[in-house]
């Protein structure tokens, strides 16, 4: 009966997911991003920092939306955990540093210390980075507790060395290039989202209605990703964000859905948002890391490595976790775009 209602409710919940997973006004995510990059540039704030890079030597693995439950039926990370480990374990032994992006637990729908107490081995694996001095994370909206240090102490401290800071954004800023410094700039993406910024309707409902019925029918609505364009909403407005800024990369998680250097942007994915005459003049300004919690095991995310950026993969093949470039461009060419 629950295989036969599976397959029935699937395509239903999915298109529920795609359609109400994000409310976003276009002037309140316009505000919030930026205020909070006007903040962060200032160095002082606690809300984020300012890292100089050169993208010749400095590497960076960015992923986000692991949603690391407590491995029952309801955690949309469990059949991801065997590729994430593999591909913490790739970058840590490559000198990378991580960025963990944001709504790394699930804690809308649980409580921390079990989403801790089940994932002793994720959670090492990111150890590893803070050990080397390369770890930062950013909080989500489904792990807004970080947002407070004393919530990070509490229940985080058997885990990292204290402190551990969370912040809502990141400024990774190019340094010693042939090309006009950029400022890549990282949060998870929920900021001007009515459904997702502190909203405490939208957290009852995920616990208490949504939790019990992905429980009881086995299913995770996250879908496979085979398209890089911008067809979410949240993800266009983030593109008419960073378009009309100058030198600046936004790096975003939140929407699960991976787009890189702004995707297929088409008249006919942006509906009224640009006019005729500026639709094909795209530029690379935008990227979303995706997501760690894929339904059929697979995790995406953003590198920044050996000056390229990079879209990438990572899946089974024949059991074996393996890493693949969906697609990169060397920052060089990326600035050149922008400023062309």
């Amino acid at each position: 009966m629950r295989r036969l209602l599976r397959k029935i409710l699937l395509p239903f919940f999915t298109w529920l997911a795609d359609k109400f997973s994000a409310a976003p006004k276009q002037a309140d995510v316009f505000k919030s991003l930026s205020q909070l990059y006007k903040v962060i540039s200032k160095k002082d704030s606690s809300r984020g920092i300012v890292i100089n890079i050169d993208p010749a030597i400095d590497n960076f693995i960015i992923l986000s939306d692991q949603h690391k439950g407590t491995k029952n039926y309801d955690d949309d990370f469990l059949t991801n955990e065997i590729n994430f480990n593999a591909a913490l374990n790739y970058y840590h032994n490559q000198c990378y540093s991580f960025i963990n992006l944001g709504d790394a637990e699930e804690l809308w729908k649980n409580n921390p210390e079990k989403v801790i107490t089940a994932y002793p081995e994720a959670l090492q694996a990111e150890v590893n980075f803070q050990t080397d001095n390369k770890y930062y994370r950013t909080f989500g909206n489904h792990d807004v507790l970080w947002k407070s240090n004393l919530d990070v102490v509490l229940f985080l401290k058997n885990v990292f060395k204290m402190p551990l800071p969370v912040y809502e954004g990141i400024i990774l800023r190019t340094i010693n290039t042939t090309y006009p410094s950029v400022d890549i700039y990282c949060t998870h993406g929920h900021q001007g989202d009515t459904m997702s910024d502190n909203n405490a309707f939208s957290t009852w409902v995920i616990a208490h209605i949504w939790a019990p019925i992905q429980g009881f029918l086995r299913i995770n609505v996250n879908t496979p990703a085979n398209d890089y364009s911008l067809r979410n909403k949240h993800n266009r407005m983030m593109y008419e964000w960073s378009s009309k800024r100058k030198n600046i990369i936004l790096i975003t998680g939140h929407t699960h859905k991976p787009v890189f250097a702004s995707g297929k942007y088409t008249q006919s994915d942006i509906h009224k948002i640009e006019t005729p005459e500026t639709a094909n003049k795209t530029l690379p300004t935008y990227f979303n890391s995706g997501c760690c919690c894929f339904n059929d095991g697979d995790i995406t995310g953003i590198e920044i490595a050996s000056g390229f950026i990079r879209l990438i993969k990572w899946h089974n093949k024949n059991g074996v976790p393996e890493r693949s470039v969906l697609e990169e461009k060397p920052l060089s060419e990326l600035a050149h775009d922008m400023n062309d």
